[in-house]
């Protein structure tokens, strides 16, 4: 009975420190539709017109889709994100398995090209879009501001961005966290931007602080991901 007794404790205790999901998902509705309207004016013109909270509907699903981390979905955080803005930008609602298959399309097209997939860069997983996708409508951005991303996004273009992942402090992740990860943001309200984060099952409108993302920003640094320059990839649909 004492057993059982601490059984049942320890499931409480457990349960009790476990992170509440519903504490780091935005309450901001995603939108039915894209934003097509394009609006020319520079990133860092305050007349440019915003809204005060946006969440861009784009598709979700994790790197690892059926839930198996083994390789080569461990590692395919840009893929996945790189693929979501993708469907997002040509209106597509794709299923899990077409998710799957491009994710594999990406990992042999990365293996033919850079010799391996495990990392890629900001310039090398944007030619994921033009090469691959024969996709031409994004831009990289270097040193982006939280006004620069809030604008980007309230004129309907979604940001894949790059991070040292630890320092993201996801308390859904396994472990310590990816080394080097990447995710889609895709919205904003007063205090954090609103993400999709591939890295976990419980990424769909994910929200971390502004400065979060701008301080844990870095793309692939074959040295210290610490170095790895802040740059992301914009796509428009």
């Amino acid at each position: 009975m004492k057993k059982v007794i601490f059984i049942i404790i320890g499931f409480l205790f457990l349960m009790s420190c476990s992170p509440n999901e519903a504490d780091f998902k935005s309450d901001v509705p995603p939108l039915n539709e894209r934003i097509t309207t394009q609006n020319n004016e520079p990133l860092n013109n305050p007349s440019t017109t915003r809204t005060p909270e946006i969440n861009l509907y784009v598709p979700f699903f994790s790197q690892a889709p059926d839930g198996d981390w083994g390789m080569p979905w461990q590692e395919a955080c840009e893929e996945a994100s790189v693929i979501l803005a993708y469907y997002y930008a040509t209106d597509q609602s794709p299923t899990k398995e077409k998710f799957k298959a491009d994710i594999q399309k990406l990992v042999e097209w990365e293996i033919e090209n850079y010799g391996q997939y495990e990392h890629t860069n900001i310039d090398q997983t944007a030619s994921m879009l033009s090469e691959v996708f024969k996709f031409p409508n994004f831009h990289i951005s270097t040193n982006p501001t939280v006004e620069n991303l809030k604008t980007e996004l309230a004129q309907g273009h979604v940001i894949v961005a790059p991070f040292a992942g630890r320092q993201l402090h996801n308390p859904f992740y396994s472990g310590e966290g990816p080394l080097y990860h990447m995710l889609v943001i895709k919205g904003y309200d007063e205090k954090n931007f609103i993400t999709n984060d591939v890295g976990t099952r419980r990424g769909e409108n994910f929200i971390y602080p502004y400065q979060v993302i701008l301080s844990a920003m870095h793309e692939w640094h074959d040295d210290d991901i610490k170095l790895g320059a802040k740059k992301i990839i914009v796509v428009t649909p």
